[in-house]
């Protein structure tokens, strides 16, 4: 319906044209003029929506307005990251409208800027609505928001007492101030400001406190989040009826919220309200046959008619899963007492389920990409990408260290290698996906860590000679054209040059990464990402193109790869020629080129890389939404193929045919990779979990259930059969919150660990130095730490 942008005031005429006539009442000299007993009094209604989503150039909006005699005029006035005021005028009688509006963002609007939307409808009579508000964001982003949570609408609030209200807000950009504003029988506004490190998300407590002298009357409490950019958006308001000190006969109305899984530490909210105050405030577990389990309460002045208390709870059991109740209760200041109730009066214990596993949300809110635990330290190290940084979880006493910042949006981990015994050194490798360089990570350094380098990652340019038949004739056409692959780095995994004998000392550290893709990369590849490796030591690198070796239909792609040396790291060099002229024995010749098939030479979005635990495999996995998707192996210790006089063809990487092979065996889609330690067996978690060898010879399936998480073998498992069987498991997360343990030999699954949520991130597992086997995983509250029984019972000898 409005069809231009405009920062001026417009105007849209909905219906014809309409003649007002006026009715005159004829009054002789002396007689009273009244006002006509029809007189229009009602105020129209208004409500504004965000729209369906639309390309990021617009912003949607839908409104809707009604009255009960006709509306007139419906105005939108948009204000903060875009400026304008839109008016729709009716000629005819309309008693209800809906406005689908669809504004063109200007060109200088900045990306993530807030909208604020405001919508007011008049009626003939003159008579203005209610303001209706909604938050919207340049570029179809999430806006900042702001809400009450406790209490809810209608709760008592009795003048002279005072209640807690408590907000929770999320901004993109992080939260700046977070607070509340009262309209109504009194004005009031507070609000607490936050500084660095700003968290994208929190909630907060206040107390309120209502004046003696308001009775009787309503009050509208609306909160406001501001986040970085000093982008002010409000919330929904709530609105509370105002009552004098209420009489002694009434008694608690108790409110409690549990999840209906609980962990061993967990919390349980509790609210309750009473327009005499509440004294008293508490809970109970008990089984299902009774019997108490633990309780707790806290006391109050009793001049509080809402009160809301969030335990910090720890329940007695040890096996998982064990049903239990959740009650609250409360006591008011006349000593009344009630718990929990529904609706219909009847008492309300909430069942649930406590399950394995303590979650620890984010000190600073954010995303794991990745995560390393190093025994040393005995730390958990997360890449957080959101943050730039490294989150430090001690698992000694369960609490996050002082972060340590690396590069832009860090993502894999690796550990720098020490020995085939797998002992790691005391620096971490960090991709950073946001550059072109790799942090390297001095545990020694600071509190928990300090970055004290970044290596800066080569330049790869891919070059195809192609050969190809002019059209109606045979003649040859050769042609040279480069492709420009992102460099920044995403997953990582490394290996080390040695000896494969256990213990042997490792010499130089290769790190095996998979790029970050980008729409600018060249055609046919925007958006598909490359597996390389560099030898940190010798400041080498190497491109991966030995699964794409073999020749296309109807052409024939000779490949050239450049190596173009950013900081002065390493020296520009000819990975891969195009032409090598051999020597044969007898002293005749021959040129040496590789043929490539363009099209399985880079990879989907999000190829997966993990290392083996004895740095010296490497397992990778084709990310993306689709089936199909390639696993391929990398052995550092098979070196290059000697037959040319400049090396080309790395060994270690799988050939092409075992590569279509793996495709042919499981037509998977990866959706996380796992390795055992020695990297005999590999895996790739799909709609099923794949087994196979480091030759892609598939070994079995495992019937795991779909997921965003990803899967983990135990520390110590080796072999195609691990011995002791205790160690012969991999643990596979589950679109379900449950942690599935299978027999890694006889592809049975044979314990399903219950916890809170589902993993939806990295999985690891671990041997902590009191030997303790922990595993980790990344869910949508935070980190969640699970101790394994290490006495699991295998399904055949």
């Amino acid at each position: 319906m409005i069809s231009r942008f405009s920062t001026l005031p417009s105007r849209i005429r909905v219906g014809p044209a309409v003649v007002v006539a006026a009715v005159i009442f004829g009054a002789c000299s002396g007689d009273e003029v009244i006002d006509p007993p029809f007189m229009d009094t009602v105020k129209p209604r208004v409500s504004i929506a965000k729209g369906l989503p639309t390309a990021d150039s617009l912003l949607a909006v839908t409104i809707s307005a009604n009255d009960n005699i006709g509306l007139k005029r419906v105005r939108l006035l948009l204000s903060g990251g875009i400026t304008a005021t839109f008016d729709t005028v009716m000629t005819s009688a309309v008693t209800s409208l809906t406005l689908a509006i669809n504004v063109k963002v200007p060109s200088n609007a900045v990306i993530g800027a807030t909208v604020n939307a405001r919508s007011v409808a008049i009626d003939g009579a003159g008579n203005q609505s209610d303001t209706a508000l909604v938050a919207l964001t340049v570029g179809s982003l999430e806006p900042p928001a702001a809400i009450i949570t406790s209490p809810v609408a209608a709760s008592p609030v009795v003048s002279g007492k005072a209640l807690v209200l408590s907000i929770s807000g999320k901004a993109r950009y992080k939260v700046r101030v977070l607070g509340y504003q009262i309209a109504g029988a009194y004005n009031f506004r507070d609000s607490l400001s936050f500084n660095a490190p700003l968290r994208d998300s929190l909630a907060i407590l206040d107390t309120l406190t209502i004046p003696d002298s308001v009775k009787g009357a309503t009050i509208s409490v609306t909160p406001f989040i501001t986040d970085s950019l000093n982008q002010r958006v409000l919330g929904t308001s709530v609105v509370y009826a105002v009552q004098p000190p209420a009489t002694s006969t009434t008694i608690p109305v108790v409110r409690t919220g549990v999840a209906t899984r609980v962990e061993v530490n967990d919390t349980i909210f509790v609210e309750a309200t009473d327009p005499v105050g509440i004294d008293v405030i508490g809970y109970e577990v008990r089984t299902l046959t009774g019997q108490l389990l633990v309780a707790d309460s806290v006391d109050s002045t009793g001049g509080f008619t809402t009160l809301v208390r969030t335990f910090r709870v720890r329940v007695p059991v040890t096996a998982f899963p064990t049903p239990v109740t959740v009650a609250g209760f409360a006591r008011n200041a006349n000593n009344r007492r009630d718990v929990a109730r529904y609706g219909s009066g009847a008492v309300r214990a909430d069942t649930v389920q406590v399950v394995a596993g303590f979650t620890n949300p984010l000190p600073g809110g954010g995303q794991i990409a990745d995560a390393l635990h190093v025994p040393r330290t005995d730390r958990l190290y997360l890449s957080n990408t959101e943050r730039n940084w490294l989150e430090v979880f001690n698992l000694a006493d369960s609490t996050f260290g002082a972060p340590i910042a690396v590069g832009s949006r860090p993502w894999g981990i690796a550990a720098w290698p020490r020995n085939r015994d797998g002992v790691m050194g005391d620096t971490l490798l960090v991709a950073n996906s946001g550059g072109t360089n790799i942090s390297y990570v001095n545990l020694n350094a600071g509190a928990t860590g300090r970055e004290v380098y970044r290596y800066p990652l080569p330049n790869i340019i891919v070059y195809s000679i192609t050969s190809t038949k002019a059209p109606g004739t045979d003649r040859v056409i050769t042609q040279r054209t480069a492709y420009d692959f992102s460099d920044r780095p995403q997953y990582l995994a490394t290996n080390c040059v040695a000896a494969v004998n256990p213990g042997t000392p490792c010499g130089d550290v290769v790190a095996v990464y998979s790029t970050t893709p980008t729409p600018g990369q060249s055609t046919p590849f925007p958006k598909q990402g490359t597996i390389r490796w560099e030898n940190l030591s010798k400041q080498s690198s190497h491109f991966f193109f030995e699964q794409a070796i073999g020749q296309s239909q109807n052409r024939a792609d000779t490949l050239e790869i450049e190596r173009f040396a950013a900081s002065g790291v390493g020296a520009d060099s000819l990975l891969l020629p195009a032409r090598q002229v051999v020597t044969r024995p007898d002293s005749t010749q021959y040129v040496y080129s590789i043929v490539a098939r363009l099209d399985q030479l880079a990879f989907r979005d999000t190829t997966f890389v993990r290392n083996s635990g004895n740095f010296r495999r490497a397992v990778f996995g084709e990310g993306g939404p689709v089936l199909g998707s390639r696993a391929m192996t990398y052995d550092v210790t098979r070196g290059f193929d000697l037959t040319p006089p400049l090396p080309v063809v790395d060994r270690g990487v799988s050939r092409p045919v075992d590569v279509t092979d793996f495709i042919a065996n499981s037509f998977a889609r990866v959706q996380g990779v796992g390795i055992n330690f020695d990297g005999e067996l590999n895996a790739v978690k799909g709609d099923s979990t794949y087994l196979f060898d480091h030759s892609l010879r598939l070994q079995g399936i495992l019937q795991s259930r779909p997921s965003g998480g990803g899967l983990d073998f135990h520390p110590r498992n080796t072999g195609a059969n691990s011995t002791p069987l205790r160690t012969r498991l991999a643990f596979v997360a589950s679109n379900e919150p449950v942690i599935d343990v299978f027999d890694s030999y006889c592809y049975r699954k044979i314990a399903s660990i219950p916890i809170r949520d589902p993993i939806i991130g990295p999985v690891r597992v671990t041997v902590r130095p009191n030997g303790q086997l922990v595993l980790v995983g990344a869910t949508r509250r935070g980190v969640t730490l699970v101790a394994l029984p290490d006495n699991f019972s295998t399904t055949c000898q």
